[in-house]
């Protein structure tokens, strides 16, 4: 790798200090020809050809076939931002964990591989009870202090916005939703969270002699039976005490 670099760093220079009536950057092309048809993604032939020419005529076609290159690799780069950005947000979509009407985050994922594509300037949370768009430049703001801050940070989802916790629930930040300019719809990306899966009971098969007890069976002792457990005192109180964000 450090070969390529200074073939391309190499051509650069001579391309800024060309001098007319010179064969500097003909020289050049023609002692790196193999390794710079490769970086450069043209053929060998086209290279002995630069390698004729005066600077001042090989200079546009080097220069054209650098931007070339560049606006290439900026291309796949953020086509590779833009797939990373896609698997996060199916991610964070298949690992929510719905507590009534809101949807535990993991909070890793939406401030960390959501937020990767510069492109994006929305991020819209969407589910059959909630739909919350958030600016994703404040999400990075959010994302370059709290989780370096609050190792138990947690975060969901509501009517009411994005909301995220700290310190077992004593601190805390929400985000409300807001609109969308018109001018930036093309711009945001959309995590749909589907709805919690209602698992239906099998309801338990009937007695042949309703009211009456098998000979065989023991009757039911009040004094045996354990007591209903206590509802809990919020989904909020469980999700800060559990790890329910582990990946």
């Amino acid at each position: 790798m450090a070969g390529r670099r200074s073939g391309l760093a190499g051509l650069e220079r001579v391309l800024r200090a060309h001098e007319p009536g010179s064969h500097n950057i003909g020289d050049y092309v023609a002692e790196h020809d193999e390794e710079l048809a490769v970086l450069l993604g043209v053929d060998d032939s086209e290279l002995r050809a630069l390698a004729r020419q005066l600077d001042e005529a090989a200079a546009p076609r080097v220069r054209a076939l650098l931007q070339h290159r560049a606006e290439a690799r900026t291309l796949r780069h953020q086509a590779a931002r833009r797939d990373a950005v896609l698997a996060a947000a199916q991610r964070l979509a298949t690992m929510a964990v719905w507590r009534e009407s809101a949807a535990l985050l993991d909070v890793g994922v939406v401030l960390g591989d959501l937020l990767a594509d510069v492109t994006i300037q929305h991020i819209s949370l969407v589910s059959h009870v909630f739909e919350v768009h958030l600016p994703r430049k404040k999400l990075v703001e959010i994302a370059a202090v709290l989780p370096r801050q609050f190792p138990d940070l947690v975060s969901w989802v509501d009517r009411a916005g994005l909301h995220f916790r700290w310190r077992q629930g004593r601190g805390g930040l929400s985000l409300y939703s807001q609109a969308v300019p018109a001018s930036e719809s093309d711009h945001v990306l959309h995590v749909n969270i589907p709805a919690p899966v209602i698992r239906k009971h099998r309801p338990a098969p009937a007695s042949a002699s309703p009211g009456r007890y098998s000979q065989d069976a023991p009757r039911p002792n009040p004094a045996n039976v354990a007591p209903a457990a206590p509802r809990s005192a919020g989904w909020l109180a469980e999700a800060l005490t559990e790890a329910a964000f582990s990946a």
